[in-house]
């Protein structure tokens, strides 16, 4: 492997900041059943929410085609917009779009720059999450969010391999 394929590894020391704020211990009995009660019975409708996280993504592919944008701010702006939709689809039992946005969080995070392979695979996960918001396909998508995964993970490992990257430490999703 050569230097220019090497992934740095940054390690943050962690901030005491919310711990300090909220406590520590175990958490109230009551308070953890009556969140969990809120996102069990939550009715908000996540599509116009999901449509304007891969319109932001959308936005930052064109605008990237438009520009020329450092590779770090062009992750960082691609990773935005994924990590929103990870962090709030669940909430909203799109569990699948959740876990492949986790998929690619963990390709974006391991390349250095988005070059053309790696912008089709972004691509590509752009239209797929679209096609399952719009479908409203709640859950994990059964067979078809399982083939999903699947090819997310293969087109992934397929571009570490052209590029001659290993896998162990760089991809790190199973």
């Amino acid at each position: 492997m050569t230097n220019d394929q090497d992934v740095e590894t940054k390690i943050i020391k962690a901030s005491y900041v919310l711990q300090s704020k909220v406590g520590s211990g175990p958490l109230d009995a009551q308070k953890v059943k009556d969140s969990q009660r809120v996102i069990e019975t939550n009715m908000v409708d996540f599509v116009p929410l999901g449509l304007q996280f891969l319109d932001e993504l959308e936005t930052v592919l064109i605008d990237s085609q438009k520009t020329q944008m450092d590779a770090v701010e062009l992750r960082e702006k691609m990773t935005q917009s994924i990590m929103q939709l990870k962090a709030n689809a669940s909430m909203f039992k799109y569990d699948l779009i959740g876990n492949l946005a986790n998929i690619m969080l963990s390709f974006l995070e391991s390349l250095k720059e988005v070059d053309s392979d790696a912008y089709e695979i972004v691509g590509a996960h752009h239209k797929t999450l679209k096609a399952i918001i719009m479908k409203r396909m709640q859950g994990d998508g059964g067979a078809h969010g399982v083939a999903f995964q699947s090819e997310l993970k293969d087109a992934c490992r397929r571009y570490f391999s052209k590029r001659n990257i290993p896998l162990s430490g760089v991809f790190a999703v199973d």
